[in-house]
């Protein structure tokens, strides 16, 4: 059976999606953190993180890095990418701007007092222009979720993302459309496979930061 691991650090950010579209599909995988990551880098085939590692039957090695990358060889995999090229765009749009929010954040749990406040700034504008772009789409497709009436990428990009905004303490109750994206998280949860990832992830989750 192939096998995979998640190479990244002890955080939710680039990587939780990953290993949420790994436990959704039911495969075998498991975490890698870095043990000195200075003397690491220069290994990974581009001296960034995350990097999925797939293990094949075959004995083939295949290394995939840039999160989106990942997600989407994932998801493609799961069956969890859209139904055609129209639906395909649509999710490759919501991980763009994910994408933007999640370095914001890292800036922002940086530590560098100059730096966080020129993160805190642009991530509440940043954020709130997406919370109220990404309401519209729900309320516009109103299943519960972005795209048709099924679990996909976009669902599963989202929901890691505002669950590591909660995480570190960057939630923001008066969002715009809270009751879509309350509507939304409520959706996930009561699909089986995502309940499974949920079940399965409380104790890791408790010991990241972010």
């Amino acid at each position: 059976m192939t096998r995979y691991e998640v190479y990244y650090f002890q955080l939710t950010g680039f990587g939780e999606a990953a290993r949420t579209l790994l436990e959704y599909g039911g495969a075998e995988w498991s975490d890698k953190y870095p043990e000195n990551w200075e003397t690491e880098k220069p290994l990974t085939p581009y001296g960034k993180l995350p990097m999925l590692i797939e293990h094949g039957d075959d004995g083939k090695v295949l290394k995939i890095v840039e999160s989106d990358a990942i997600y989407r060889y994932l998801a493609r995999k799961f069956g969890l990418y859209g139904q055609d090229i129209h639906e395909d765009v649509q999710q490759d749009t919501i991980l763009s701007q994910w994408k933007e929010i999640h370095s914001l954040i890292l800036l922002i749990m940086s530590g560098n007092e100059n730096v966080k406040q020129y993160a805190v700034g642009k991530f509440k504008e940043a954020s709130q222009h997406l919370f109220q772009k990404h309401g519209e789409l729900l309320k516009k497709n109103g299943t519960g979720h972005y795209v048709g009436n099924r679990t996909t990428l976009a669902d599963i990009a989202t929901y890691t993302a505002l669950r590591s905004l909660k995480k570190a303490g960057l939630a923001d109750e008066n969002m715009p459309h809270k009751e879509e994206f309350d509507r939304f998280e409520a959706t996930l949860a009561s699909d089986p496979k995502f309940k499974r990832y949920l079940d399965g992830t409380e104790a890791r989750f408790a010991n990241y930061k972010y």
